[in-house]
C-alpha cells in the first residue's frame, strides 16, 4: 500500500508538483471491487484516501494560480 505525504510534506511542494500529486490521487480505483486479484488494494472510497484527496484540494486552494 502507497504511503501518503503529511500535510508538511504536501505544503512544501511547488503548484506544479502539487498538481501532479492531485493526478496520481485521480489514478485511484473507485470501489474495492474492481479487481477480485488485489485485495486490499487502496481506493477512492477508503477514508485515507478521502483525508489525502481533502487535504490536497485545501492547500491548492490556498496557492496562488497559474495561468496557461
Amino acid at each position: 500500500m502507497r504511503k501518503f505525504l503529511s500535510e508538511k510534506e504536501l505544503e512544501k511542494l511547488t503548484t506544479p508538483r502539487l498538481l501532479n500529486y492531485l493526478r496520481s490521487l485521480h489514478a485511484y480505483h473507485e470501489t474495492p471491487h474492481w479487481d477480485d486479484e488485489r485485495p486490499g488494494e487502496m481506493t477512492k472510497d477508503n477514508e485515507e484516501w478521502k483525508k489525502q484527496y481533502s487535504l490536497v484540494k485545501s492547500i491548492l486552494s490556498n496557492r496562488e494560480h497559474l495561468n496557461g
